[in-house]
């Protein structure tokens, strides 16, 4: 059967859209997850703790209930991580079933990003046929970012996982009016922003959009439906904080990164406007940080830089050009109001996720292009299929051999950012311009599927060849990037790559944590039954003491020292009652790190009144004496 005619025989006929499977679709489908979850899972324990900050809150919630419920850093529950605990429960559920290990801690992540390509899958075959479906489940596999975090610890493959079923569950609202899937589609937003916050909810305005002009019933049923689903998202997603921000602070740890000790000022402000705007509304809430305040990148270019391109640009040139063709092929593209509906909101979702990333504050992370993974794998997949359908006539034909050539260009420029590529860059070469040679020219069916294949090749080769490099090699820390090191020595990957090794020794310290010898390890398992094993700075470095020893670890101030949490008075109280047992002295932190004036107190206080004693190489002091 030719491409042509798998796509008229899985053509809308019924109210879903589409016909029933063939068989080669669920072959297809169980490659695809078969192939995804092996990438996802491979070798993951190589990674370690990944981000010790999350996996140390996971252990603590592991080993106590309300550590567990309020996503505390330590079991001793002094103070929280700076998210939601969504994530940390999943993970902290994960640890009491099967230990403290890597696969316990990272598993789940990687399950999280299977499911989710699976309902890329399932959204676009709702209203098109099995070949788009299975294009969008590929690059959404594939895309770099999207590899990176699902063997990692952070929130961003629970909050795509939720966000996603959100774009679903509203498309299967366009299909009939049911109250059912409004509040699903709430709910998850909600449950998204109790992962990651404010992040979770750059689809609203697509979802929006889409359910007002081609959901099903009237436009008031809709409108009602809607503020249901609104009810339902600040229920799941407010409830947790409602309960915190009503709790005594006595009776609870202190709201990690912030400076009120309020949940809500987290959200607004550490998590809301310090991220997406330049600035900080409270000063005391932005982090600080050693040197000058990093240079503003902002822009419609940011995400072709050296730092952000190599995780998900490779297809952005594609996605624009999809973007085209979709509007200006309208009539072709919509078939069903479900189709309808998907297209808006994609594309919607797609430039609102792009504007965003590109223009928010200073305090932007590489993997937020996590953000643009699912609407640019639906937008390619329904645009390229959209062009290829039409590509006997003159117009949708360049613009398919453009949108190739373009992502072949944008790849190339992606591949001189370093020089550890191999030979990648020469193969996509040829494959890109086979793809363009077989758009352009190859007519007859029994070669239709050859030029397809090639076609979805190119789509995916730069991809491809970031994530055989990711996978070779181990990733941990605050920032992981996916790909090879740059060759420009100011980009964030030979940053990174420096700060690994200890160069210089404050960015170990910072991006990575160091990890304690085993005679210190010892010394902290044995510092039982103190509350505490230890107190230091920051919680990177706190985070591996205690996930090394399995004993709770005090993080001075949080993150980066600047919370008043313990106060100067709490931590003297502490050392008084027997709470803590060791201050573990970090010198590149007193040296260049702007610490909050309680850790600078703390610090001072210590060293006056206890003796230190160096044990390999790092100054203990016992405050038991």
């Amino acid at each position: 059967m030719s491409v042509a005619e798998a796509s008229r025989a899985a053509a809308p006929s019924t109210v879903r859209g589409v016909r029933t499977p063939l068989p080669w679709e669920y072959i297809g489908l169980a490659a695809l997850l078969t192939a995804t979850a092996a990438t996802f899972l491979w070798g993951l324990d190589r990674n370690g703790w990944a981000n010790p900050y999350y996996s140390a809150a996971a252990q603590a919630g592991s080993q106590d209930w309300k550590a567990f419920f309020y996503g505390s850093l330590d079991a001793g529950n002094l103070i929280t991580v700076d998210k939601p605990p969504l994530s940390i429960w999943i993970m902290s559920l994960s640890v009491r079933l099967f230990g403290l290990n890597s696969w316990a801690l990272l598993v789940p992540q990687a399950l999280m990003g299977v499911a989710t390509t699976w309902l890329i899958y399932k959204i676009i075959r709702r209203s098109h046929s099995a070949a788009p479906a299975l294009l969008g489940g590929l690059i959404y596999a594939t895309t770099p970012v999207v590899v990176l975090m699902s063997r990692y610890n952070n929130p961003e493959p629970l909050m795509g996982l939720l966000t996603v079923a959100a774009v679903y569950f509203v498309m299967r609202a366009t299909e009939d009016n049911r109250w059912t899937w409004y509040l699903l589609a709430g709910t998850s937003l909600g449950l998204g922003f109790m992962a990651k916050q404010i992040q979770a909810f750059l689809p609203i305005p697509a979802l929006i959009l889409a359910v007002l002009l081609f959901g099903a019933g009237t436009m008031a049923s809709r409108f009602l439906r809607l503020l249901a689903s609104l009810a339902a998202l600040v229920i799941s997603g407010g409830w947790w904080m409602t309960i915190v921000e009503l709790t005594p602070a006595a009776n609870r740890p202190y709201v990690g990164g912030s400076a009120t000790n309020s949940i809500l000022e987290l959200t607004l402000d550490y998590n809301g406007l310090a991220r997406f705007l330049r600035f900080s509304a409270d000063p005391q809430t932005a982090p600080a940080a050693p040197g000058p305040a990093p240079e503003y990148d902002g822009g419609l270019s940011r995400l072709f830089n050296a730092n952000f391109a190599p995780e998900g640009a490779w297809l952005l040139f594609a996605a624009a050009t999809c973007s085209l063709a979709l509007i200006l092929l309208w009539q072709q593209a919509g078939g069903s109001r479900t189709a309808k509906a998907l297209i808006t909101c994609a594309v919607l979702w797609l430039l609102t996720a792009y504007v965003v990333l590109s223009f928010m504050g200073t305090m932007t992370h590489t993997y937020y292009v996590f953000s643009l993974a699912a609407p640019m794998a639906v937008v390619v997949a329904l645009g390229t299929q959209l062009l290829w359908s039409q590509r006997q006539r003159i117009v949708p034909r360049c613009l398919g051999a453009v949108l190739l050539a373009g992502t072949g260009y944008m790849a190339i420029r992606i591949f001189q950012y370093s020089d550890a590529w191999g030979a990648w860059p020469a193969v996509l070469l040829g494959v890109t311009l086979l793809a363009v040679v077989g758009w352009l020219f190859l007519r007859p069916r029994y070669l239709e599927l050859l030029a397809l294949a090639m076609v979805s090749m190119a789509l995916v080769l730069g991809p491809l060849a970031t994530d055989v490099i990711t996978l070779s090699k181990p990733h941990s820390g605050t920032n992981p990037l996916s790909g090879p090191v740059g060759n420009n020595l100011g980009s964030l990957s030979a940053h990174l790559d420096a700060a690994r090794r200890g160069d210089p020794p404050l960015a170990r310290h910072l991006g990575f944590g160091v990890e304690p010898s085993h005679e210190i390890t010892s010394l902290l398992r044995d510092s039982s039954p103190s509350t505490w094993a230890a107190a230091t700075y920051t919680a990177q470095n706190a985070a591996q003491y205690q996930l090394a020893s399995e004993r709770p670890v005090i993080a001075l101030g949080g993150w980066l020292g600047n919370d008043p949490a313990p106060t100067i008075d709490q931590f003297k109280a502490f050392v008084q009652e027997g709470k803590i047992t060791y201050f573990i002295w970090q010198q590149p932190i007193l040296d260049e790190v702007p610490l909050g004036s309680d850790a600078r107190a703390i610090t001072d206080w210590v060293h006056s009144n206890f003796k230190g004693e160096v044990i390999d190489g790092v100054t203990i002091y016992d405050l038991r004496q």
